[in-house]
C-alpha cells in the first residue's frame, strides 16, 4: 500500500505553508513579542551588570565607614587620655606656677580636633552609603519591574503561540490517496470494496494529520507530543475515482477527500507543552472553583509504593495507583495503601508543607494465583514491565493442542510485548547499542522478499511508532540484554520465555489455533491482510486489542516475539504476516543476532 497525492493536490500543498503567515497579526505574532523579549532581556542584562557594580560600591562604602568607626574609637579614647592629661597639668599648675601646660594643652586641642574630623567624616560616609544604598534598591525595582514584564511577554508569547498553532489546525485541505488491500477469500465484490473505501479513507486520515503537522511552524514539537491529544480529523466529503481489481487478487481505490481537524480547546497548548490556561481566557485554572470563602493553604503530598497497582486512600478518598501527586490542606490526613495479597499500610501524618510519602508492600504469606498481575519496581518511580503469573501444571501445546506438556515451575510473564518506552529506559541509562545500530541495517519484507534496510534501528523502523508500540528492529542478544538489566535493577532473575511457556500463556487455556477459537477473526489482532487499522502497514499500540482471559495482550499478531531458544524460535505472528502464521503453534525461525521490523520481545520473571 502506498499513498499518492494529484496534481492538483501537490499544487495545493504550498497553502499549507503560506495560510497561518497571512492570517498572523503583525502586532501581536510570536516574532514581534520575541523581539520585545530580546530587548527587555538585554535591557535587563545590563542592569543587572549595574546591580553588580552598585552591589561592590555599597560594600566597599561599609567597609570604609566601619573603618572610620574603629577609628573614632580609637580617636576617642586618645581624647579622652588626653583631657585626663590636662586636667591633672591644670592641678599641678594651681599649686605650681611654674608648670609648663603649654605641650599638653596642644596634645589636647590635637586630639580633639582629629576627633571631630573623624565625626565630620564619618557623618559624610553615612550620607554617601545611603545614596549607594537608594541607587541600588532603584536599580533593583527596575529589574523587578523587567523581570515582571518579561514574565508578561512569556505569557503573551505563550499565546500568540497558541493562537498561531489553532490557526495552523483550522484550515481544511483536499487529499488523494490509493490504496491496496487484499480482500478475504469469503467476502463479497461489495464487501472488498467498501473495506477497501474505508481503509483508504483511513490513509487519508493519517496522510492529511502527517501534513497538517508538518506545515505547523513548530512541528517537531507537536509531533512529540501528538500522542497525548486528538486532532479529531473529520471527512468532509470524499469520491472514489476508481475502485477495481487490478491482478485477480489485489482490489485497488483511488480516493479524493476533502478533510479538517476539530481539535478541542485546550488542544493546542498540550501539542505546545504548554499550561492549558493558555488556551483559554486569561483567569482560566483548569480544575478549580472561587469562592468567598476563608483563604485555605493547600499543599502537596507525593504518595509511592514499591508495588505497581496498588491503591491509595486519603481521609477514606480514593486516589488511584501511585505514584500520585495529591493536592490537601494542610493538616493531618488519614492515608492508607493497599493492594490484593499485600499488607496494608495505615498512617496518620500531618501535612504542613509538601512532601513525599513512601510505603512498603509486604506481600502476605498465601498461595500464588493464576493470572495475578504485578510489577517490580525499577527505582526514581519506575516500574519494570507488568506481568501476570503462571502456575505449575498440565497445558496442551503444539500443532493442534496435541502434544501434554507438565510445567514444574510457576513464572511471571509481561501481558505486553516490551515497548519502545520501555527499551529506552534502558537504553538512556545504560548507551546500549543494538545489533542494528552496530550494523546499520534492520530486515524488513519489501515485495515479499526478506531485505536488510539501511539506516534503520529500532528507533526508525520504517513506520511511525509510539511510546506504547512494541519495539523490533532488536535482535535476541538485545532483548536478553534487557532482561539482564531488568535483573540487576530489581533483584529478580528475568530472561527470555521458552517456546512452551510462551505458548502456554498464548493459548490461555485454549486448545484451539487462537484463543478466541479455531478460525480467525478480523479486528482481534493486527496481523497481515486482517482488516486492522494497521495491518500490513505497521505495528500497533500493545494494547490496541483485547487481551486474552490470561490477561496477555498480543498473543496473536502484531510482533514476532523471541523465545529463549538455542534455534532461533520467534512466536505469535506479526503486522506483515498472514493470519495463518499467528496461530499458537507456529514458529519464526532467525538467526539470534538478526534484527527485523516485525519482530519483538517479551520477557519472562522467575518466581520463587
Amino acid at each position: 500500500m502506498r499513498t499518492r497525492f494529484s496534481t492538483l493536490f501537490l499544487a495545493l500543498v504550498p497553502c499549507f505553508y503560506t495560510g497561518s503567515a497571512l492570517a498572523e497579526n503583525p502586532t501581536n505574532s510570536v516574532t514581534a513579542i520575541e523581539d520585545q523579549l530580546f530587548s527587555k532581556h538585554s535591557e535587563l542584562k545590563q542592569l543587572q551588570q549595574t546591580q553588580k557594580e552598585q552591589q561592590a560600591i555599597v560594600v566597599q562604602r561599609q567597609i570604609e565607614l566601619q573603618q572610620m568607626t574603629k577609628q573614632g574609637k580609637e580617636l576617642e579614647e586618645k581624647f579622652r587620655a588626653s583631657k585626663s592629661a590636662l586636667d591633672s597639668s591644670y592641678q599641678r599648675m594651681i599649686d605650681d606656677p611654674s608648670v609648663d601646660i603649654a605641650t599638653v594643652q596642644a596634645a589636647y586641642q590635637q586630639a580633639w580636633k582629629t576627633l571631630k574630623q573623624n565625626q565630620t567624616d564619618q557623618l559624610s560616609a553615612n550620607q554617601t552609603l545611603a545614596e549607594a544604598e537608594q541607587q541600588l534598591l532603584t536599580t533593583q525595582s527596575q529589574i523587578q519591574s523587567i523581570e515582571q514584564n518579561i514574565a508578561q511577554f512569556n505569557d503573551s508569547k505563550a499565546r500568540a503561540r497558541v493562537d498561531r498553532l489553532k490557526r495552523e489546525l483550522e484550515a481544511e485541505h483536499p487529499v488523494s490517496v490509493s490504496f491496496t488491500n487484499r480482500c478475504q477469500s469469503n467476502m463479497t465484490l461489495a464487501q472488498c470494496d467498501i473495506q477497501t473505501r474505508e481503509l483508504a479513507l483511513q490513509k487519508a486520515v493519517k496522510t492529511f494529520q502527517s501534513l497538517l503537522v508538518d506545515q505547523t511552524t513548530e512541528a517537531e514539537l507537536v509531533k512529540k507530543n501528538l500522542n497525548q491529544t486528538s486532532l479529531n480529523i473529520h471527512v468532509l466529503r470524499h469520491k472514489a475515482n476508481k475502485s477495481e481489481f487490478y491482478d485477480g487478487e489485489r482490489y485497488r481505490a483511488l480516493i479524493d477527500a476533502t478533510l479538517e481537524a476539530r481539535p478541542s480547546e485546550s488542544a493546542a497548548c498540550t501539542l505546545l507543552g504548554l499550561d492549558k490556561k493558555y488556551c483559554f481566557e486569561p483567569g482560566y485554572i483548569s480544575g478549580q472553583q472561587y469562592n468567598d470563602e476563608q483563604e485555605i493553604a493547600w499543599v502537596t503530598l507525593s504518595v509511592r509504593s514499591n508495588q505497581f497497582d496498588d491503591q491509595v486512600f486519603v481521609d477514606g478518598v480514593s486516589y488511584g495507583s501511585t505514584p500520585v501527586e495529591i493536592m490537601l490542606p494542610i493538616g493531618q490526613h488519614h492515608i492508607v495503601i493497599k493492594k490484593e495479597g499485600f499488607k496494608s499500610v495505615e498512617q496518620y501524618i500531618a501535612v504542613n508543607a509538601d512532601r513525599n510519602f513512601r510505603a512498603n508492600l509486604k506481600q502476605k504469606a498465601n498461595t500464588l494465583k493464576a493470572g495475578e498481575k504485578f510489577a517490580d519496581f525499577l527505582g526514581k518511580g519506575a516500574q519494570a514491565p507488568q506481568l501476570v503469573t503462571v502456575l505449575p501444571g498440565e497445558y496442551m501445546v503444539g500443532e493442534h493442542a496435541a502434544n501434554q506438556f507438565f510445567l514444574d515451575h510457576a513464572f511471571g510473564i509481561g501481558t505486553t510485548p516490551v515497548t519502545i518506552g520501555e527499551f529506552d529506559s534502558f537504553v538512556r541509562q545504560t548507551d546500549y547499542q543494538t545489533d542494528a545500530e552496530l550494523k546499520n541495517t534492520c530486515t524488513a519484507l519489501e515485495n515479499g522478499e526478506v531485505t536488510a534496510v539501511e539506516k534503520r534501528y529500532w528507533r526508525n523502523p520504517g513506520f511511525k511508532q509510539g511510546a506504547n508500540s512494541p519495539v523490533v528492529c532488536v535482535s535476541r542478544n538485545d532483548a536478553e540484554a534487557y532482561a539482564k538489566w531488568l535483573s540487576q535493577r530489581t533483584g529478580f532473575q528475568y530472561r527470555l520465555p521458552t517456546e512452551d511457556e510462551w505458548e502456554i500463556a498464548a493459548r490461555a487455556g485454549s486448545q484451539a489455533n487462537y484463543w478466541w477459537g479455531q478460525q480467525f477473526t478480523a479486528g482481534e489482532a493486527n496481523t497481515g491482510w486482517s482488516s486492522s487499522p494497521w495491518a500490513n502497514t505497521s505495528t500497533a499500540p500493545v494494547n490496541a486489542f483485547k487481551a486474552n482471559p490470561m490477561g496477555i495482550y498480543d498473543a496473536v499478531g502484531n510482533v514476532w516475539q523471541w523465545t529463549n531458544s538455542s534455534q532461533g524460535i520467534a512466536k505469535g505472528g506479526a503486522w506483515n504476516f498472514s493470519p495463518e502464521k499467528a496461530v499458537a503453534h507456529e514458529r519464526l525461525y532467525l538467526s539470534p543476532s538478526s534484527a527485523s521490523n516485525y519482530v519483538g520481545f517479551r520477557v519472562v520473571r522467575k518466581i520463587n
